[in-house]
Formats: C-alpha cells, sequence, structure tokens
C-alpha cells in the first residue's frame, strides 16, 4: 500500500497545476506557485504549492506551505470554530511536510 501511495503522491506532483486548478480553484499562479488562502480553497495568498521542481525532496513539485499566523491556529476550538481543519497546517507549519491532495 505505501508504494501505491507515494505513487499517487509522485503523479499528483507531477499535474501540481491541473490539481490546483481543479481543486484550488479560488488561487492563482504567480510564478513557480499556486496561490490561495488555504486549503478549504478561500480566496486568499497565505498557501502557496510549487507547481514545477524535483519528483521528491525539499523542492519537489506539489509541496505545499500554509503560512497561518500560529497564534490564531493553536487557540482553542470552541474559541475559533473555523480552525476546525487547520490540524493539517499546523503539523506543516511545525516541520511536516505535506503535498497536494
Amino acid at each position: 500500500m505505501p508504494d501505491k501511495a507515494s505513487d499517487l503522491a509522485h503523479r499528483l506532483g507531477r499535474q501540481a497545476e491541473a490539481v490546483c486548478s481543479h481543486y484550488l480553484s479560488n488561487g492563482r499562479r504567480e510564478g513557480r506557485y499556486w496561490l490561495v488562502g488555504d486549503v478549504r480553497n478561500t480566496p486568499g495568498r497565505s498557501m502557496f504549492v510549487r507547481l514545477k521542481g524535483a519528483e521528491s525532496g525539499k523542492g519537489a513539485a506539489g509541496k505545499w506551505t500554509d503560512y497561518v499566523a500560529p497564534e490564531i491556529m493553536l487557540r482553542p476550538r470552541a474559541r475559533r470554530p473555523f480552525c476546525a481543519g487547520s490540524a493539517a497546517s499546523a503539523q506543516h507549519n511545525l516541520g511536516t511536510s505535506g503535498r497536494v491532495a
């Protein structure tokens, strides 16, 4: 199973722009990156996805980063219900890298 997941991640990375334009349609291409508000397709410029790059590693195509302010993400969910889906962003900002899904 891990080989299949890895293969899927590589294939999605090779098609990063098509994946982003379909699933993150409120964003736009800017240079080598797709910029959008967040993984929920909110308009904005907080999250970016690398469109071109190596097959794997630090500069791989399909890798994403979300620059949501940590003090917003780490507030209790009861006070900030819109943060309920930000666990992936928090993990990524704490050092775990992600790929377009």
